[in-house]
């Protein structure tokens, strides 16, 4: 029997020699690499394809490829991002909804009130501003007559291709704004012709 710090123990003994009864051992290099991948996935993963990424593009600028190759080699990112805007809008308007509705009005009190009334007017004020400013301004009305011969531009080739009456009906599954979409139909881009 050994005394340590005032108390009595009886065969004391290391832990080493108790993970080695115990039929462990000490973790190997290959262990903790593993351990330290399944930790990290997401930030390896997002790096090396944010590496990849630029790669790709820094091989993809020094070739001399045709405006139908650069338009098949940019679809997956341009359906990436049509992807992200649509989900968007239903995002955030859930959030709000759950945050409103988790709202204890007795628990908050007059302060709590306060607050809430002051988000909904400044929103509502910021989003009257946004709409009148899109009505003065116009944004994207010349856009049209950038696209004429007499800049010097090539002109717009009318013959479509198989494969991009494909692309636009993959672009038109995953419009950019879901609320959009659903209140009016969505001719193909090709075919498109700006209102008056």
């Amino acid at each position: 029997m050994e005394k340590k710090n005032g108390h009595t123990m009886i065969n004391s003994v290391s832990t080493d020699e108790i993970l080695e009864k115990n039929g462990k051992k000490k973790k190997s290099c290959k262990d903790k690499l593993m351990r330290f991948l399944n930790r990290n996935m997401l930030v390896i993963m997002t790096v090396s394809g944010v590496l990849v990424g630029v790669g790709l593009g820094m091989m993809v600028r020094n070739m001399n490829l045709t405006r139908a190759q650069m338009t098949y080699f940019a679809f997956p990112g341009e359906m990436l991002l049509r992807m992200l805007k649509m989900i968007i809008l239903p995002l955030v308007v859930c959030s709000l909804i759950s945050g409103a509705a988790s709202l204890d009005t007795r628990s908050l009190g007059k302060l709590g009130g306060i607050a809430v009334s002051y988000f909904l007017v400044t929103t509502l004020i910021a989003s009257g501003i946004g709409v009148s400013l899109a009505f003065i301004i116009k944004p994207g009305v010349g856009a049209g007559a950038l696209n004429t011969n007499n800049l010097g531009l090539e002109s717009v080739n009318t013959n479509k291709e198989t494969t991009d009456s494909f692309l636009d009906l993959a672009r038109n599954l995953f419009p950019a704004n879901l609320v959009a979409a659903a209140f009016r139909s969505h001719l193909s881009s090709s075919f498109h012709q700006p209102l008056p």
